[in-house]
């Protein structure tokens, strides 16, 4: 190939690459927790709910007339869907696919079954033991989280006289807010406007969030989008306009998700949250999690972040490319 084709093709390469690095500005990583639908540095306690993916525990896990794994296919038999670094006690619920090990004592009562649909075919068991390092995946999340937290707003923020919150970020790439916990106390609808297939870092700032009684929507381009809540036997959602959505609560230590669909993930890993007759439609990292007396616990619904990483592939065309144009030179000399 002549040198002006391949200078040509270097230049295209690194015009794509730097856009690429420039969308992506920041990668959006949740590591090794992004892998759970629910995790949970500390204890758990729920009820009559879900975990539609797989739920990760760092301490003590009880759970009754609870399901896990409902959305998973089986390529998870007999893998770890359920871990806990402490103790289980689970009575009246299902993993529908795959294993649970506990670090700590086991009671798991016959109401629990292993299976998708039929009884007699079990797809996991129990396992004593805990493959995770929750220390280790904890400090790594408050790191991430007091990083994020901490970049400059890229998106306007506004509250009109209605009361809705609205966020506007015109980048391709990642689109970066901060808001208090006031703006979701008083308001009545939260409007995300970003391109189609942006994502969206949101920072809030403040002790105490309540995340309770308004509705999430959507916007591309200021017309609005249909986010619909899952119905089972009628529609599930799919989750185009909430996965590259990632609420940061990078001061919360109280967390209270109640009356609402989340339609975005959850990265609060300083916060002892309780949840309880609501939904999120990705992934909840919390310090604890317990539900209310009387009330349904939260339903956590398979809908993982999308990360957003380096173009690596490109990065590297571009790191071996001045070494072809050197040979390329000393071959037409030679």
């Amino acid at each position: 190939m002549p040198n002006k084709q391949l200078l040509l093709l270097y230049c295209l390469c690194l015009y794509s690459s730097i856009t690429q690095v420039q969308a992506a500005t920041y990668p959006l990583n949740l590591g090794i927790a992004g892998q759970f639908n629910g995790f949970v540095l500390g204890n758990m306690n729920a009820n009559n709910s879900d975990v539609e993916g797989r739920l990760a525990v760092g301490g003590d896990l009880t759970l009754n007339h609870y399901s896990v794994g409902m959305q998973l296919n089986d390529s998870w038999n007999y893998r770890d869907t359920l871990v806990a670094g402490g103790s289980i006690n689970y009575s009246n619920g299902r993993i529908y696919h795959g294993n649970a090990r506990s670090g700590g004592t086991a009671n798991i009562d016959q109401s629990v079954g292993f299976y998708n649909t039929d009884p007699n075919n079990a797809n996991g068991h129990y396992i004593p033991s805990n493959v995770l390092d929750f220390n280790t995946i904890a400090n790594r999340l408050k790191a991430k989280s007091n990083f994020w937290g901490n970049l400059t707003a890229t998106g306007n923020t506004t509250i009109d006289t209605y009361g809705a919150l609205k966020l506007h970020g015109t980048h391709a790439g990642l689109n970066i807010f901060t808001i208090t916990a006031e703006y979701l106390k008083n308001t009545t609808s939260f409007w995300l406007d970003v391109p189609q297939k942006a994502w969206a870092l949101i920072n809030v700032r403040d002790n105490n969030v309540d995340l309770s009684n308004f509705a999430f929507y959507r916007t591309v381009n200021g017309e609005k989008q249909q986010v619909r809540d899952n119905q089972p036997g009628v529609f599930r959602s799919d989750g185009n306009l909430s996965q590259r959505v990632l609420l940061n609560l990078v001061d919360a230590t109280q967390l209270k998700i109640h009356g609402i669909g989340v339609k975005a993930s959850i990265l609060a890993p300083w916060a002892n949250t309780t949840f309880y007759n609501g939904h999120i439609n990705g992934n909840l990292i919390v310090a604890s999690l317990q539900g209310k007396n009387g009330q349904n616990s939260g339903q956590i619904n398979n809908y993982p972040f999308i990360s957003i990483a380096e173009p690596p592939i490109v990065l590297l065309f571009l790191s071996i490319l001045p070494f072809l144009l050197y040979f390329q030179r000393k071959s037409e000399v030679g």
